[in-house]
């Protein structure tokens, strides 16, 4: 008996039995669909988030300050001195509201300077135009998500390169200002600043805006990676709890292993699934055997050997597992994509809805907080985690073998019984 009549045997069976087989695949597909939609989002997670702060460099120290007034310009220069440290980047932060063309989206206002702006994501390459001047003139990078808005639809652009956007600062004075804009960011998904609805000015311009002069974050370059955890220590002890300091490596630490931890926890409950799917197929399979006992005996008359009937249920439990798994992969890749875009709608219409107002964002990781915007910015500087599912065909691959295998086993069992089932009482069962 070659493969050909076996595979035919086991399919036909299972067409015939066409609902008793439709669940038993449901069950598989749960599973799996399970696995590929949790396996998916948490790469997804851990890709954007490795992407964003790869963007910052693995030599980046965030410095936040837990005074009112920030760092002063002092602060800026006394660092810039310490041994190891390649560059000082001190940014000013403010929230408000853009309006632009009938537009109306709440932003942050990053004051940094040109050379310090190229440091972060969706800056270092335009979408297009040309970079401010670092002077106290009213001009503006802005944000992705500003020059085409999620209200539009996200591609219909609304504000192109030489118009001008209108800022309300929130706190502080409330004013309103115009500026020109001379430039467009590229998409960034970031979960540190919120570059898709950012407007960037010149360092200077933000401490005239905001009436201001400290600095809300200051970035600090270190001269080489072996060389961060040593000056993180300097600056934790020259700071004390007047600041805190977070190297771009503790997060990507502390966030890569909470996201370890969940999908761990979420691959457990996806995997009681298969168990709970492996016992449905155990025991269709075994009721089929029941059903076809008086067949098993006839085939096993008609010279049908022991390994021909096991092959015949076995195939049954891989065609299973395969259409099961097919299927599984199918609707766990939609469900996946499905969250991901409710979570960017959901992302983007709370960005436009909040208020501004809200005091600084703060991100916790290992001993403490990050750009949550020092002083008194009353800024946000985060976004909320935006990313998109990661889909490898190592775990396209993998789940497949995953369901055929589970599947396989479950059958194993009744294949066996139905194989060592003697052929006299078989034919007793009429």
């Amino acid at each position: 008996m070659n493969a050909k009549d076996i595979f035919w045997l086991g399919y036909k069976d299972l067409s015939e039995k066409k609902i008793r087989t439709a669940l038993t695949i449901v069950m598989v597909m749960i599973g799996i669909a399970a696995i590929i939609a949790l396996v998916s989002q948490t790469t997804g997670i851990s890709s954007s988030i490795s992407s964003s702060l790869s963007s910052l460099g693995p030599t980046t120290i965030i410095l936040v300050s837990s005074k009112p007034t920030g760092f002063s310009p002092a602060d800026a220069a006394r660092l810039a001195a310490l041994p190891n440290v390649s560059s000082v980047i001190p940014i000013v932060m403010g929230s408000g509201s853009v309006y632009a063309n009938g537009q109306n989206i709440s932003a942050s206002l990053i004051g940094i300077s040109a050379e310090g702006a190229s440091e972060l994501p969706g800056v270092s390459s335009l979408y297009s135009g040309t970079m401010y001047q670092d002077t106290p003139t009213p001009s503006s990078v802005i944000g992705y998500g500003i020059a085409f808005p999620t209200s539009l639809g996200g591609s219909k652009q609304n504000v192109q390169v030489g118009q001008a956007v209108t800022i309300k600062l929130q706190g502080g004075s409330g004013s309103s200002y115009t500026m020109p804009v001379t430039g467009i960011m590229t998409q960034s998904s970031t979960s540190l600043f919120n570059i898709n609805t950012a407007v960037l000015v010149s360092l200077q311009e933000a401490q005239l805006l905001l009436h201001r002069q400290g600095y809300s974050v200051i970035l600090l370059k270190a001269s080489n990676t072996s060389t961060v955890t040593p000056l993180a220590g300097l600056l934790t002890n020259i700071y004390g709890t007047s600041a805190t300091v977070t190297t771009t490596q503790q997060i990507l630490q502390t966030v890569s292993s909470i996201v370890g931890a969940i999908g761990l926890f979420l691959g457990v409950v996806a995997g009681i699934s298969l168990l709970v799917a492996a016992i449905g197929i155990m025991n269709i399979m075994l009721i089929s055997v029941y059903e076809r006992t008086h067949e098993i005996g006839i085939m096993k008359s008609l010279g049908f050997r022991k390994r021909h009937i096991l092959f015949i249920f076995m195939m049954q439990a891989m065609i299973i597992g395969f259409l099961g798994g097919i299927l599984g992969i199918i609707v766990g890749a939609s469900a996946s994509y499905g969250l991901s875009a409710l979570q960017h709608l959901s992302a983007s219409n709370a960005t436009n809805a909040s208020s501004a107002s809200t005091s600084h964002a703060r991100f916790q990781s290992g001993g403490g907080s990050a750009f949550g915007g020092g002083g008194s910015s009353g800024g946000s500087s985060f976004s909320s985690l935006s990313y998109w599912p990661v889909f490898t065909p190592e775990l396209i691959i993998e789940a497949l073998a995953v369901a055929v295998i589970v599947s396989v086993i479950a059958g194993v069992y009744p294949a066996w019984r139905a194989s060592n089932m003697q052929p006299i009482d078989a034919l007793r069962e009429l």
